[in-house]
């Protein structure tokens, strides 16, 4: 991070404070389907 004038610059890394990793995507796409097989589970039954 650097001052150029009145203005802060970063590079996109630390703008985003981090990086996106296989871990990180793994636990999205994890939660996103346990989330969704719940949300299937309760529709399943209110509709039987």
């Amino acid at each position: 991070m650097h001052k150029e004038g009145n203005r802060i610059v970063e590079t996109p890394v630390e703008a985003r404070a981090g990086f996106l990793d296989r871990p990180v995507l793994v636990v999205l796409v994890v939660s996103t389907c346990l989330v969704a097989a719940i949300f299937y589970l309760v529709y399943l039954g209110q509709v039987g």
